[in-house]
């Protein structure tokens, strides 16, 4: 391969960093830089609530620390973050003025907290428990406040309901059907849920919603469209997450709710690359794109689109659990297979 090649990943958790590993092995010469708009190496996004409870410390957050893109002779550009891609000059514009150039592309960029259109007048009100960022910005108010309000009730906002519960801390849940894109929850799923829940001491709303956040001294009222109002020291929105992907807009790059890519992980553009939460991947069985989340689908897809994106054409499959657990819930993580088929428990 030429020596001149450069690799470029956008995003720096378990599929823009699988993806990297699996290029320098199969490319020992080419440069390969990944791009984040984190601060932080790569770290494990799943115990971010053990962390804020100081059940572990920052040191066994971290999946890598600097040092070991050095020792596989990967650049990493922390705290950057990409502003457009050009595609005819092949270049990233990054938000402070700099440019880089790529011979090849990996879109691995994640998602983000997703906000709810009627929320949107209320999200400097709303805290999110998204990135180590979110979190940082937040530990130690956590700690020091009382009374919270939950809205909606994706896996994480469960999983932060059961730490505040641990805590000692009073909580009400609004739960939200349409919390967990791309799925939405049915009814009998919701009840399933609520049943669950209720071994928690939490106060747990549904078939609700919120209509007015207001905050004063220090406090915030959030009243429901049922005539519920709560005093609360702190408001999160778990409303499930959107692809990270505002970059890519007018691009050129095919788009729906993240990138859609083919079987192959490749998106309408030769030398262009999606994976992970941001990719919407083409299931020719079914003829529609979707959606897979999850870790282990996050880590082989970056592994699958780094050998294609060398010439390879593995077709990505689905691995290890095809589900998680939403407290009793089945929810499907991967396009791949129906969740009938999946006998792991």
């Amino acid at each position: 391969m030429p020596f001149n090649d450069h690799y470029v990943i956008i995003g720096n958790g378990p599929a823009g960093n699988h993806a990297a590993i699996t290029l320098r092995k199969k490319d020992k010469e080419a440069r390969i830089t990944i791009i984040s708009d984190e601060c932080v190496p790569y770290y494990y996004k799943p115990k971010l609530t053990d962390f804020i409870a100081d059940e572990i410390p920052k040191e066994d957050l971290m999946v890598d620390f600097l040092d070991s893109y050095k020792a596989k002779d990967i650049r990493i550009r922390l705290g950057q973050e990409v502003e457009r891609i050009d595609m005819e000059s092949k270049t990233l514009f990054l938000q402070h003025m700099e440019n880089i150039n790529y011979s090849k592309l990996i879109i691995a960029s994640g998602s983000r907290a997703r906000v709810l259109p009627p929320m949107f007048c209320y999200a400097n009100h709303l805290k999110f428990v998204t990135s180590y960022t979110d979190v940082m910005e937040i530990k130690e108010e956590i700690k020091k406040a009382n009374d919270f309000f939950i809205f909606g009730g994706d896996l994480v906002g469960f999983k932060f309901l059961r730490l505040l519960n641990s805590m000692g801390k009073t909580v009400t849940i609004l739960i939200y059907p349409n919390a967990f894109w791309p799925y939405n929850l049915t009814d009998d799923m919701l009840t399933q849920i609520t049943e669950s829940l209720s071994k928690f001491n939490a106060d747990i709303i549904v078939k609700d919603d919120i209509q007015s956040i207001d905050r004063q001294n220090g406090s915030y009222t959030v009243k429901t469209r049922k005539g519920i109002e709560k005093i609360v020291d702190m408001v999160f929105s778990f409303n499930g997450l959107r692809p990270n992907v505002d970059f890519a807009k007018r691009s050129g790059i095919d788009m729906d709710h993240g990138i859609l890519v083919n079987e192959y992980l490749k998106t309408n553009v030769d030398s262009i690359y999606a994976c992970g939460s941001c990719a919407q991947i083409y299931n020719p069985t079914i003829k529609s794109y979707t959606t897979s989340i999850g870790w282990p689908n996050a880590v082989v897809q970056g592994e699958v689109a780094a050998f294609n994106l060398l010439g390879d054409h593995k077709i990505i499959e689905s691995v290890g659990r095809k589900y998680f657990d939403l407290e009793g819930v089945k929810i499907k993580t991967t396009w791949w297979e129906e969740i009938e088929k999946d006998t792991d428990e």
